[in-house]
């Protein structure tokens, strides 16, 4: 998350925009982990071969629209950022394209053919998981990294590929191997691929008409499915599975709360007032004391979003799970047969 919250203020407060070269690069440094973070999120998914539970799906549901039509109405009604539109609070209720909350869509969706996919993943044999590991990773990543090409239809690719990330994650836990457990390794690979994903961003820069195809969208290298990400991706999620961390509630209560951290700070009405009105960050890509922005603002804001959201668990969430479970978990135990 701490990766996506710096992502975003690279992205979104258009510090990769800065007519200061040092700080240019600095930003697109800061941008090219963003969609390790999202990638690494649905592998943990997969990691843990986790089946369909009706509690998760119905407490994210829930979550998110706390959230998604929370601050819209409240953007609405206090003119908090300029009043928002009808249509716009009509879209925050909705959980499918028009919602705020693009991975939101794609994660719900997983968790809808969780009770097909998950059996399926945890039967399949050896051979047969490394040939949809391959497959699915030369035609979802390396073909399109190579013809500077994406499947035409963005929602349909979305959702394929974050069925790939639940099988590769799932792979990973498997069929362990001496390469994938040497932490020391995998940290170099991560951070060589974040080394050569922002070299491959400045570089496409001066070569937008490569990426025609894809609306000359210059930092096509660090997509989701990119394979520089995707290699990235996996080396990072596999330098943390091989650490031996000890359970402690402050991660636990940080962990916890990342959700709710992604749903604060990227709502669609709110981004534009914590980056613009409040850090201020395209005024200080402006400035050499950028990189003071960028090592506070993020931490800064991964804390607030932590506080607001434990105090929505504990004070919404709990009690109404709480009288939901009884009817949850009949649901889980009606899948389950």
């Amino acid at each position: 998350m701490l990766l996506i919250l710096i992502h975003h203020l690279s992205w979104h407060g258009a510090a990769m925009y800065s007519p200061l070269k040092d700080n240019s690069v600095l930003a697109t440094f800061l941008f090219v982990g963003g969609q390790t973070g999202v990638n690494c999120f649905v592998m943990i998914t997969g990691y843990f071969l986790s089946p369909f539970r009706s509690r998760r799906f119905f407490a994210t549901v829930l979550e998110t629209l706390f959230y998604s039509l929370g601050l819209t109405l409240l953007m609405k009604y206090t003119g908090w950022n300029g009043p928002a539109a009808d249509d716009t609070v009509k879209n925050s209720v909705l959980l499918v394209s028009k919602n705020p909350y693009w991975f939101v869509t794609m994660y719900l969706g997983l968790n809808v053919i969780l009770p097909f996919l998950q059996p399926g993943v945890k039967a399949m044999g050896k051979r047969a998981h490394q040939a949809v590991v391959i497959l699915g990773g030369l035609y979802l990543s390396v073909i399109p990294t190579l013809t500077f090409r994406a499947p035409s239809s963005q929602f349909y690719h979305f959702f394929v590929w974050f069925i790939y990330l639940y099988v590769l994650g799932a792979y990973f836990k498997k069929y362990p191997n001496r390469f994938f457990q040497c932490v020391p390794l995998q940290g170099l690979i991560f951070a060589g691929m974040i080394v050569l994903m922002t070299g491959l961003c400045l570089w496409g820069k001066g070569h937008t008409e490569l990426f025609q195809n894809l609306g000359s969208r210059q930092n096509f290298f660090a997509d989701r499915n990119a394979l520089p990400q995707l290699i990235c991706s996996c080396a990072l999620f596999l330098f943390f599975a091989g650490l031996r961390v000890q359970p402690s509630r402050l991660l636990s209560a940080l962990g916890g709360a990342s959700f709710g951290v992604y749903l604060i700070h990227d709502h669609s009405l709110f981004r534009p007032m914590l980056w613009s009105h409040w850090f201020q960050v395209w005024q200080a890509a402006q400035s050499p004391h950028f990189w003071v922005t960028a090592l506070l603002a993020p931490p800064m804001i991964y804390l607030g979003c932590t506080l607001v959201d434990l105090a929505r668990q504990r004070f919404f969430e709990a009690p109404l799970l709480k009288r939901l479970s009884p009817l949850l978990d009949a649901m889980d135990q009606a899948l389950n047969r």
